[in-house]
């Protein structure tokens, strides 16, 4: 059911990234993430590198590293492992076989208990903070041993009211969902 739900979830993001009004959301949901305390406090942020169908985050990067924050981006590993590295403006980059971008520098690891506010990516949300990833489990694992803050942000074709793409046990939810 999920894989299923995902599927057309993509396509529907694909679509909405295309209308005018995507734009406008991104930045609605920018400067919603900059006014919440946990970003505001955060000395530590984990961001993604985001792909074409995700809320870009490389405004997110740049705005992180202007307020003297320390930027960490995820990088996967074998067994469905996940660890997040500091990225800094002269990072070097390679591209995943997923087509996701991680950095090459595997010297500057960064401890969970060490992030102070997680930015979690996904394919859908509801406002519950019920999240559906794109199905390989990375953060599910990732924050089952995290607890620190978590947010997400959902532009308007990623935010439904129920889970209906279905729940799982190991699904973990994040803390605060913003909309635009």
């Amino acid at each position: 059911m999920k894989k299923t739900f995902r599927n057309k979830q993509i396509e529907i993001i694909r679509h909405h990234v295309e209308e005018a009004e995507y734009l406008a959301e991104e930045f609605k949901l920018y400067a919603k993430l900059s006014a919440e305390n946990s970003w505001k406090n955060a000395g530590t942020v984990a961001l993604t590198i985001s792909t074409g169908i995700e809320i870009d985050t490389k405004p997110l990067i740049s705005l992180a590293w202007a307020e003297k924050k320390r930027v960490v981006v995820p990088k996967a590993f074998p067994d469905r492992e996940m660890k997040f590295f500091e990225i800094v403006p002269e990072s070097e980059y390679e591209l995943t076989s997923f087509g996701v971008l991680e950095p090459k520098d595997e010297t500057k690891s960064v401890f969970r208990d060490k992030i102070d506010l997680i930015v979690v990516p996904g394919v859908a949300f509801t406002l519950r903070g019920q999240r559906l990833g794109y199905g390989g489990g990375f953060y599910d694992r990732y924050l089952s041993g995290y607890y620190g803050n978590t947010i997400a942000l959902a532009d308007s074709s990623r935010l439904y009211e129920k889970p209906e793409w279905g729940e799982d046990e190991f699904d973990i939810a994040v803390q605060k969902v913003l909309k635009p």
